[in-house]
């Protein structure tokens, strides 16, 4: 052998020996085999699941109390899909709703409806909800002007109160 081999060849045969010696962690040579290897998790997180989807049949129990008491905007079965809807619209919903009606039932429709407090007619709002369809129609009136947001493709009827609240707020 060469004198510049020997160095690469004692290269070779150290990085053999490493290899074969296994995991340096176990320091008890007189240990029990281990179990046969099984796979090793992998440092990828499941993809989370789906979020079960909240029962808005529960929402009928919620018929004649107002929405500030049973907590209708802010933590009801409703409430994920009221922000998704309205983005940052939520809190001007929430702002809007301070005097209040009940929450009322026409035909499969639930609704409610409330303004600022001292500026009805020109800072108020309503809500529909069906929870036949899980659909979602939000009406705010933003200085006398009128927005509505609704769950796409569903059309809800407007309960007669609602109604008389739009044409009544119409210039």
């Amino acid at each position: 052998m060469s004198p510049r081999a020997t160095p690469l060849a004692l290269l070779s045969a150290l990085t053999f020996s490493i290899a074969a010696c296994g995991s340096p962690e176990r320091s008890d040579q007189s240990a029990p085999p281990a179990a046969p290897a099984q796979a090793a998790p992998t440092d990828v997180a499941p993809p989370p699941a789906a979020p079960a989807q909240a029962d808005w049949s529960s929402l009928n129990a919620l018929v004649g109390q107002y929405p500030n008491a049973s907590k209708l905007i802010e933590d009801s079965a409703v409430t994920p899909e009221l922000k998704t809807l309205l983005g940052a619209k939520y809190e001007t919903l929430a702002t809007h709703m301070q005097t209040q009606s009940p929450l009322e039932r026409e035909g499969s429709v639930l609704y409610t409806s409330g303004n600022k407090a001292h500026e009805g007619g020109t800072n108020a709002a309503y809500i529909l909800i069906d929870p036949t369809q899980r659909a979602l129609e939000v009406g705010l009136w933003e200085n006398g002007k009128l927005t509505t947001y609704s769950t796409q493709g569903a059309t809800l009827a407007k309960p007669k109160d609602i109604q008389t609240l739009i044409a009544n707020s119409a210039p």
